[in-house]
């Protein structure tokens, strides 16, 4: 048996038809995400949040150095935000299925508020450390918890649309944060710029709240639950396993997929300082990546609810690892507004479809625990980047580009043949039998 271009892989105990091209209510789906309050404030005010987040972006590692923090310290940075990402998500991902994923949220988002003021009075290298390392917790706190409220709220088959959206959001503080935060660098200095993302978590905060003050969520076990949940739950499967053969490929693609973040958080904006570039040309890098990510993410996950994911994750997927190497290989800044356009729009497809995926083999009454495994990936992803990136900068500055951009491409067709065998050695699907029987 062959991939099927126009089908996602399913458990084979999945006693439904796989999303896709066979899914017959599509077409009744007209209804816009943006029409239900509690999406559309959970993705703006995460939109929000990444602003503030996106405005000290390219900063951190210039403001570190500039403040004496030697190339050790400045990739140990990195490092830390990454490492205590990693560890942190597996007891908050736990937790949100636990307690109320709201508070874990508005927690998160009040304690980057007060690192990122602390960012702006600090000067010790040691000092920067420990708070990329806690603002690393923090960010623990908030992604798996708000992920799993998507995956409460979204309507049936629709997976891909959703997080498509919250993409977007994600990569609007990429769009309009970086050339604000740099324009404010140059012009002020860099407290202006921390002052002003410090403040961007505020309105976030106060969304959450006022949006979700009534919300119970659906894993809450009924008799702890003053009132019925907000929306229905609706189970993607019937498996409670979440070690399956899908979902443990579609995470080990997204650890390729985190190699690249890793490695621009510990020197993409050093690298353009070293090629000769202002800060305001570096935000401009971010911008030009983003602007396609803002514009695809929706499209793409329409269109892998209506198609399959599966060739959208690994055609961007492979053309990122070439991309990576390519970026190692120019030093003209057109032509790296060029490959940050085309890198943006490849992201887009391929993260896109990849959420959809795990969102569809993740169990219903697991969701938290599963979004936890799923940005431990990422973070996994980027931390080996970003260590990787910061020792083999000091060779050369062209190498982290190129061999991590040849690791990618390795690790994400070792997923493509991987999950290719699966399909092959399963049992024909639900609709497939179907089909066969009917005719």
């Amino acid at each position: 048996m062959k991939l099927n271009y126009r089908q996602n892989l399913v458990e084979d105990n999945i006693k439904m038809p796989p999303p896709g091209i066979e899914n017959e209510n599509y077409r009744a789906r007209r209804k816009s995400l943006w029409s239900d309050k509690h999406i559309a404030s959970l993705i703006v005010a995460v939109g929000i949040s990444y602003l503030g987040f996106g405005l000290v972006s390219p900063l951190r590692t210039l403001y570190a150095r500039s403040e004496g923090a030697t190339g050790g310290e400045v990739g140990l940075m990195g490092a830390a935000f990454l490492f205590s990402g990693f560890v942190f998500l597996f007891p908050f991902g736990w937790l949100s299925d636990r307690v109320n994923r709201v508070n874990l949220i508005v927690g998160g988002l009040l304690a980057h508020l007060i690192i990122t003021l602390l960012y702006s009075l600090t000067t010790s290298g040691e000092l920067f450390i420990a708070l990329r390392f806690v603002e690393g917790i923090s960010t623990a706190a908030v992604m798996p918890a708000a992920r799993a409220t998507l995956a409460d709220l979204i309507p049936k088959g629709r997976n891909g649309e959703a997080f498509g959206l919250m993409g977007a959001a994600l990569t609007f503080g990429m769009l309009a944060g970086p050339p604000v935060g740099t324009f404010l660098a140059e012009a002020f200095g860099y407290t202006a710029a921390y002052w002003l993302a410090a403040g961007m978590f505020l309105p976030a905060v106060g969304l959450v709240l006022y949006a979700f003050r009534n919300y119970r969520q659906a894993s809450l076990k009924a008799e702890k639950l003053a009132d019925r949940p907000v929306k229905p739950e609706v189970p993607v499967a019937r498996s409670e396993t979440l070690w399956t053969v899908p979902l443990v490929m579609g995470c080990l693609f997204r650890i390729a997929l985190g190699i690249g973040p890793g490695l621009a958080i510990t020197v993409w904006s050093i690298y353009m300082a070293d090629l000769g570039f202002s800060l305001v040309l570096i935000g401009w890098t971010y911008t030009v990546y983003a602007i396609p990510m803002l514009l695809v993410s929706p499209s793409a996950g329409r269109f892998s609810d209506r198609y399959g994911r599966l060739p959208m994750m690994f055609a961007g997927g492979l053309f990122l690892g070439v991309l990576w190497v390519l970026y190692g290989l120019v030093t003209v800044f057109v032509a790296f507004i060029i490959l940050g356009i085309i890198e943006g729009s490849l992201d887009a497809i391929a993260r896109t479809a990849n959420d959809g995926y795990l969102a569809d083999h993740s169990p219903a009454g697991k969701r938290g625990k599963a979004q936890a495994i799923f940005n431990a990936s990422t973070q996994f992803g980027s931390l080996f980047g970003a260590v990787a990136s910061g020792f083999l900068y000091e060779v050369n500055k062209s190498l982290p580009f190129i061999v991590l951009g040849i690791f990618q491409f390795v690790l994400t067709a070792l997923c493509l043949v991987i999950l290719a065998l699966y399909q092959r050695r399963r049992p024909a699907t639900l609709s497939q039998l179907n089909r066969a029987t009917s005719k």
